[in-house]
């Protein structure tokens, strides 16, 4: 079951890989995160399950340093969901600090040659808690697996403050907002369930000398971590929403292209300056629509490589807040939003004439449609009717 939920895991972690230029930057913390916890995973079912040396070799031992940045990335991407600010300044690097130290720690290891670590690996067969039988550089390998749980703890208790300091729990007042804050609770309470049973699971190990027997004695610990990163892993595809985080929307800020424009529609300098809140009010969206809509006045989607990210940077708008205001906002797709502004086009050319002396294909490549199907698709979508129906109402 362990294996299933890991390949699941990685499988959930890639899909959210993929959706990353669409959705807010913190995701890539969140994504970071669970790549390693599912790592991690992968590492205790080698250990204790797979019995094959060769797994156990490559996995044990090489990856610890990672487990130590798991902290600093659930810190990272619940900052990043509060502030919709995504970059590190030169301080949050010393956050990566202990993962180095560990690097230099297991580097005896590392440089071994192939024939040492399948021997290290043999022992741990014979006996799982062998494991910890291994010469680090200056720090114990009792004190290496204990300070991971430890570390990760330390990093959500910090994530909790943040939040409270922040206040978003007295200002989810929308609905971004308030899913935002649940997902970050639930978040949260699987976190602590994950690494107390990690922790739990280390110091009964130590105890008995006997990964076995904690294995077994710690069941329902072991079975609470393994469900809790199951639910983890599939709040994701069930609630894909939450990767736009928390959208600020201070789109009063001036930018190249509608400096002059906001000048004449009289948006105050107080007003571009505007501080951010967890707060997506109608006046936030109404600025967003204009900045839109003034963009589309010069028909940028009738070029067929018109898409998000070329939106994004005309108007200097995050691809994940366009995305946000298009799916939550006017409940619509951007691809759905794109195609209906062609067909209006389409139907502009028409009304004016050009039906008459234009073939529909012609018509298509008018309106920027990469092909015949595509267009049929698209208009049939918005008008009910296919082109040629349309036509013929006409005649």
């Amino acid at each position: 079951m362990l294996l299933s939920i890991t390949i699941l895991g990685f499988i959930v972690t890639f899909l959210l890989l993929l959706n990353l230029k669409q959705s807010n930057k913190a995701n890539i913390y969140l994504f970071f995160f669970l790549l390693i916890n599912n790592t991690y995973s992968l590492s205790h079912y080698a250990t204790v399950y797979s019995g094959n040396r060769y797994l156990i070799a490559i996995m044990l031992v090489h990856f610890t340093p990672l487990y130590l940045l798991i902290g600093p990335l659930f810190y990272f991407y619940v900052r990043g969901l509060l502030t919709d600010d995504h970059k590190l300044s030169k301080w949050d690097y010393l956050h990566f600090i202990p993962a180095v130290l560990f690097f230099i720690n297991i580097s005896p290891y590392v440089f071994h040659n192939w024939d040492y670590k399948l021997a290290y690996a043999d022992n741990v067969i014979k006996d799982p808690h062998n494991f910890l039988n291994i010469d680090y550089l200056f720090m114990p390998s009792s004190i290496s697996f204990l300070t991971r749980p430890i570390f990760a703890i330390f990093y959500v208790i910090a994530s909790i403050v943040l939040i409270f300091r922040k206040g978003l729990n007295e200002n989810y007042l929308t609905h971004q907002a308030n899913l935002i804050f649940k997902w970050l609770a639930l978040f949260i309470l699987i976190s602590i369930i994950l690494y107390l049973g990690f922790l739990f699971f280390t110091i009964t190990s130590f105890i008995t000398q006997d990964v076995n027997f904690a294995d077994k004695q710690g069941d329902f610990i072991l079975y609470s971590t393994i469900g809790s990163l199951l639910l983890l892993n599939l709040s994701l595809l069930f609630f894909p929403n939450i990767l736009y985080g928390l959208p600020q929307l201070d789109y009063a800020i001036v930018t190249k292209q509608n400096r002059q424009e906001e000048e004449r529609l009289g948006i105050a300098e107080d007003v571009k300056k505007q501080s951010r809140s967890f707060e997506i009010s109608p006046e936030k969206l109404n600025l967003l629509s204009l900045k839109i809509n003034r963009y589309i006045e010069s028909k940028p989607y009738l070029n067929p490589d018109f898409n998000l990210t070329v939106m994004s940077t005309d108007t200097e708008i995050p691809v994940h807040h366009l995305s946000y205001y298009f799916n939550e906002h006017l409940q619509v797709s951007f691809n759905t939003w794109k195609n209906d502004l062609k067909i209006d086009h389409v139907i502009y050319l028409i009304r004016n004439g050009s039906g008459e002396i234009l073939t529909l294909d012609a018509l298509a490549k008018q309106a920027g449609f990469g092909s015949r199907t595509s267009f049929f698709n698209s208009f049939k979508l918005k008008m009910g009717v296919t082109p040629s129906e349309y036509l013929n109402r006409l005649d």
